[in-house]
């Protein structure tokens, strides 16, 4: 009898577990989309975009939804870049970083909001911020304003993946990297290691698979304090670059959200110089 009622203990234990983790497999499921695309309230953050010496524009994406930009012009610029941000950002946060951007590096700066994300509308997921990319992307290198200089792409954390996107689709001579991964699904499988994520999220992002087909200039930055996205999944996509001409700035003790280091201040112009003058 004793060792019936364990047993039965046992299996009820089990059965209990069985329905912890396929309530956790489900929420991770339903929630996919949340748990990646965190954007900032529309309403938070510094939306005046004069008092950064910023123009605002709006790009029509693929399907007509209109993409919230700003525009900050440099008086003689070295190139034009176009920034894509984070998940867990927006404009509204990133005024005073981009125009310290634009007056240390002498660059004009096209930087813009993701579907969901600001003043953008709809909802975020994969095909809708890769055409957002391309959007502004191909509007940029139509506009004279913009385009009698090198333009190039430079996305951080999940923005990497829209710059790559829109450094294939423009042929950009050059493309700056920040902290950005290999795909999504490594770095999910990474982060929930007992879940069979690679068989079930939806966005991956295989940035891997496309920055094959990119052979331009490559400038990489990653910290090997990052928790977010582990070096590893940098240099992974980093070694798939066909490219001759990459560097991978690999900086001590930095986390993924840490700010720019001085190492990666100082790299950025002397890459820009080598494009401008064609090497």
């Amino acid at each position: 009898m004793k060792q019936t009622g364990l047993m039965a203990r046992a299996k009820r234990l089990l059965l209990a577990m069985v329905v912890i983790y396929v309530s956790l497999l489900g929420a991770l499921v339903f929630f996919e989309t949340t748990f990646l695309f965190p954007a900032p309230s529309p309403t938070a953050g510094e939306w005046n975009a004069a008092k950064f010496k910023a123009k605002e524009e709006w790009v029509e994406s693929q399907d007509g939804t209109k993409v919230h930009v700003w525009c900050m012009q440099h008086d003689s610029p070295k190139a034009t870049i176009i920034f894509s941000h984070g998940n867990g950002e927006s404009l509204g946060y990133l005024g005073w970083e981009l125009a310290e951007l634009r007056d240390k590096w002498s660059v004009n700066v096209i930087a813009y909001d993701f579907r969901g994300y600001g003043k953008t509308g709809g909802a975020a997921n994969q095909n809708s911020i890769l055409e957002d990319a391309v959007a502004v992307g191909t509007w940029t290198n139509n506009q004279t304003a913009w385009n009698t200089v090198p333009i190039v792409p430079m996305g951080r954390s999940l923005g990497g993946a829209a710059a790559v996107e829109i450094a294939i689709e423009l042929n950009s001579p050059g493309l700056i990297l920040d902290r950005t991964f290999s795909s999504i699904v490594d770095v999910a499988a990474w982060h929930y290691p007992m879940f069979p994520v690679r068989w079930l999220i939806r966005n991956r992002f295989l940035s891997i698979d496309r920055i094959s087909n990119y052979s331009g200039k490559l400038l990489q930055l990653h910290g090997d304090a990052d928790t977010i996205v582990p070096l590893k999944f940098g240099k992974k996509l980093f070694d798939a670059c066909p490219s001759t001409s990459k560097t991978f700035l690999q900086v001590p003790e930095l986390g993924h959200n840490d700010e720019w280091p001085e190492e990666f201040w100082a790299a950025v112009p002397a890459f820009l110089t080598q494009l401008k003058n064609g090497r």
